[in-house]
């Protein structure tokens, strides 16, 4: 990989033209209606669970050519008293169909045989997980705290610059629901594997 001077980099990096921060997440959190939402910022936005856990939703756009994509990543974290850092990533499997998930591990040897052991012993997220249209799913551990992040393929706005148009993927309510349960099933076991 060919690294790209700040300069470069920084012009690289920059937000997309058109890109308005904030637009997508009030779609969003119109989906999200009947749950607690707080803006923190113009791009984040603070989700309270009835059962206590708060996720934090940010937005993230990625430019494309002439078009660009600004898709949600809901975030939980803690504290825990695994040592170690890890970094477990989960995958879809099957070609055509979903049939389950796996997870891939990286860091620390130990911490991510610990984690993938307790994710072993409650099949029910790995099976709500593989029911759920996600882009990219991790759980990290570093210096005594985890974060769980996912990214779901609906909750985004596509906008693109040729032909003009903006189309935004709503989250459906079957989706939400399994996505704010697994998250929640995910800091419940983290609370379980601190006690």
């Amino acid at each position: 990989m060919i690294a790209l001077p700040p300069s470069v980099n920084r012009v690289w990096q920059r937000e997309p033209a058109g890109y308005r921060a904030g637009s997508a997440l009030d779609r969003l959190q119109a989906d999200l209606r009947p749950y607690a939402c707080e803006r923190l910022s113009a791009g984040r936005l603070c989700l309270t669970l009835p059962q206590g856990p708060q996720l934090e939703i940010s937005e993230r756009p990625q430019a494309l050519f002439l078009a660009y994509i600004v898709s949600h990543r809901f975030s939980l974290s803690g504290l825990t008293a695994l040592t170690g850092s890890a970094r477990l990533t989960v995958r879809g499997t099957g070609w055509w169909r979903r049939r389950g998930v796996r997870y891939c591990t990286a860091g620390d040897e130990a911490a991510a045989r610990q984690l993938t052991g307790w994710l072993a012993r409650y099949p029910q997220i790995g099976a709500t997980l593989a029911r759920l249209d996600f882009r990219h799913a991790q759980l990290t551990l570093a210096a005594g705290r985890w974060q769980f992040s996912i990214e779901h393929f609906a909750a985004c706005e596509v906008v693109s610059r040729l032909p003009p148009g903006r189309r935004y993927l709503r989250l459906t309510a079957a989706q939400r629901c399994l996505l704010l349960s697994a998250c929640l099933m995910v800091a419940q076991l983290m609370e379980k594997i601190d006690d």
